[in-house]
């Protein structure tokens, strides 16, 4: 980020259990878009590898990923007080009071939703998740996909597919699902 909060660079990509080599890799192509006489001024890596990249790179800073989250957020909206993050292995409700990190629950019980099962949706459709995700926006009839576990989605979605339905449609289904998870209540 510069000085200003602008975004300068941006790198995200499935770190495939490898969080360091990721973040290497990461490190090495901002090195190489950087111009001359630009420098790297302060580091801080957060999430499930945040210690291990802290301590292998030597970084100045860690930070806990739920807090981050809310730091995020608080820039966009100040007076946040709910936070969704549906990561990859798992879903978490960060619920914010006073400006602080109140609560946070975890659906680690079920996948459905967390953002691998989102993924394999849309590969299976030959969708980029960014793609899959821009579909759901312009969903005329978004597929009731109820919020059970991802064993009875797949078989909802199959159902639905065999019925027609479009891909924006099954795009907001599983987006609505994600909202109703009775594991995140």
């Amino acid at each position: 980020m510069g000085e200003d909060g602008t975004l300068l660079y941006s790198f995200y990509r499935n770190n495939e259990g490898d969080p360091l080599g990721t973040t290497i890799t990461a490190i090495k192509d901002i090195y190489q878009q950087l111009p001359d006489g630009v420098s790297i001024v302060h580091s801080c890596s957060t999430g499930y590898g945040e210690a291990l990249v802290k301590a292998a790179l030597l970084l100045d800073e860690g930070e806990v990923e739920t807090v981050s989250h809310y730091y995020a957020a608080s820039f966009f909206e100040p007076s946040v007080d709910c936070i969704l993050d549906i990561g990859g292995q798992d879903m978490k409700c960060i619920k914010i009071k006073n400006q602080t990190v109140d609560s946070v629950q975890l659906n680690e019980a079920c996948s459905a939703g967390c953002g691998s099962f989102i993924e394999t949706f849309a590969k299976s459709l030959n969708y980029s998740v960014e793609d899959f995700a821009q579909e759901a926006l312009f969903a005329h009839h978004p597929i009731d996909l109820g919020t059970r576990c991802t064993v009875f989605m797949n078989s909802k979605v199959k159902q639905a597919q065999k019925e027609g339905a479009e891909v924006s449609d099954i795009s907001a289904g599983l987006a609505y699902s994600v909202i109703k998870m009775p594991c995140l209540r």
